[in-house]
């Protein structure tokens, strides 16, 4: 947990046991004004995700701030804003636990998808399945979230995370080669399936990160 983050650490845990349902949507995060709108996270995502988040470039965070709260950040609070932004990202993510669609992550598994390679067929798939224009409609982060993970098979998304995350070693014959050359098919680039394309982790890339905020 970086720096700063521990502030935060229990408006996390909170929304951790949370019911969807019942709990408000949040439009402010630890006592600051927030637009909670699924672009910036997923903006946030991209940038983790394709390496532009780390100590020597904190411009693209600072960009995402920006976005993200509705009054400039004073410089000294930069560390707390951050460790705060990664912390309503991540309870989003809580709030996609326990579905069925998307495909668990694990360690040695491949990413079912990444948001900046896959935005046409999320798009696509939010059209099909619920009537949502992404283009056009701003959906809460915790909702994004919930009904991403939730997507119905039908949806090409849904069946492409499958197809990423499938063990080809559970199939045979003509199956497993129909799998294989879908898997091929809609492969992930190469840099992102070696495993750069995981959620935001706070505890393994943030530290040298916010250490640039203190110069």
């Amino acid at each position: 947990m970086p720096p700063g983050a521990n502030s935060c650490w229990l408006s996390w845990q909170r929304w951790k046991m949370a019911d969807l349902l019942t709990a408000h949507l949040p439009d402010s995060w630890h006592g600051r004004r927030i637009d909670p709108d699924f672009r910036h996270m997923v903006r946030l995502s991209n940038a983790y995700a394709h390496g532009r988040l780390d100590g020597e470039h904190p411009e693209e965070a600072l960009a995402i701030m920006e976005r993200f709260y509705h009054k400039p950040v004073p410089p000294e609070q930069l560390p707390d804003a951050y460790g705060c932004m990664v912390d309503f990202y991540r309870a989003g993510e809580q709030a996609a636990a326990g579905t069925a669609s998307e495909p668990d992550n694990g360690p040695e598994k491949p990413p079912a998808f990444d948001y900046h390679c896959d935005a046409g067929y999320i798009v696509a798939a939010f059209q099909q399945a619920y009537g949502i224009d992404l283009t056009r409609e701003k959906v809460h982060w915790f909702r994004f979230r919930a009904l991403f993970a939730a997507l119905p098979e039908e949806t090409l998304m849904a069946k492409i995370m499958s197809w990423r995350t499938m063990d080809l070693s559970e199939y045979e014959g003509s199956m497993r080669d129909r799998y294989a050359d879908l898997q091929e098919r809609f492969a992930l680039p190469a840099e992102l399936r070696g495993g750069a394309a995981r959620v935001v982790s706070v505890e393994e890339h943030d530290a040298a990160f916010l250490a640039r905020f203190r110069h």
